[in-house]
C-alpha cells in the first residue's frame, strides 16, 4: 500500500513517523502479546500501511475478527495510523508498524527468572513453528519437487572458537539485514520468505 501523500483521498497523519529500525521490548508481557498467532501475522501485514480490511484479505480472515487485535496493537504502541480518509460518513485508517523489528532488551535477560524467560522466548518458536505448518499444509511449495531450490530446513550443531563465533553471528545478522532491506516488494516475481534463525551456545 501507499502512503497518504501519494494515493489520492488519503491524508498523512500529523505527526505519524517512519517505522524506526528497531524497537526494544522491556517487558515480558510485551513478547506475549507480539507472538499471539494472529497478531503476529497481522505485524507481519502492517510492515507497510494498510486497512483492516487489506490485511484481512491478505490473510484470509473475516474483517470483523480482526479489529480487536488491530486495537489491541495499536493500544500496545506497536502500530499506529499513519493515514486517514472519509467515505461517507466513515473515517477510514491506514495503520503501520512503530519499527521494522523487535528485540527483547538486553536487560530481560539478566533480570528475569529464567524459567519465565525460557516460556517466553520459546513463544517465539511458537510463531514459527505455526508459519511453517500452516504452509506444509495449505501452501505447495515445500512440497514441490524443487523445493530445496526455494527453502531451507536445519538444525544442526558445530563446535567453534569464541573467534569463529563471533565471525559466524556478524556474517549472519549481515545476510538477514541485506535481504530485509530488499526493496523487490512490487516486483511481480517477488515471494515473502519467511526467516527464523536461532544461534546459541550450549551450556548444559
Amino acid at each position: 500500500m501507499s502512503d497518504g501523500d501519494a494515493d489520492p483521498g488519503w491524508e498523512p497523519e500529523p505527526g505519524a513517523e517512519a517505522p524506526a529500525e528497531s524497537l526494544e521490548l522491556d517487558d515480558l508481557d510485551l513478547l506475549a502479546e507480539l507472538t499471539h498467532p494472529t497478531r503476529s501475522r497481522v505485524i507481519r501485514a502492517l510492515k507497510q500501511p494498510a486497512t483492516v480490511a487489506d490485511v484481512a484479505e491478505q490473510l484470509d480472515m473475516p474483517v470483523t475478527r480482526l479489529y480487536h487485535h488491530v486495537n489491541r496493537l495499536e493500544q500496545l504502541g506497536f502500530i499506529r495510523v499513519v493515514a486517514t480518509r472519509r467515505v461517507a460518513a466513515v473515517t477510514e485508517r491506514r495503520y503501520q508498524v512503530v519499527a521494522k523489528s523487535f528485540r527483547v532488551a538486553d536487560e530481560l535477560f539478566r533480570s528475569t527468572d529464567p524459567a519465565e524467560l525460557a516460556v517466553a522466548l520459546g513463544s517465539l518458536f511458537d510463531v514459527a513453528k505455526l508459519r511453517f505448518q500452516r504452509e506444509v499444509e495449505h501452501g505447495d511449495a515445500l512440497r514441490a519437487a524443487e523445493r530445496e531450490q526455494h527453502s531451507l530446513l536445519s538444525l544442526g550443531a558445530a563446535h567453534m572458537t569464541p573467534g569463529r563465533r563471533d565471525e559466524l553471528l556478524d556474517r549472519l545478522r549481515a545476510v538477514i539485514e541485506e535481504f530485509e532491506s530488499d526493496t523487490t516488494r512490487d516486483d511481480p516475481d517477488a515471494v515473502q520468505m519467511s526467516v527464523f534463525l536461532a544461534v546459541f551456545p550450549e551450556t548444559t
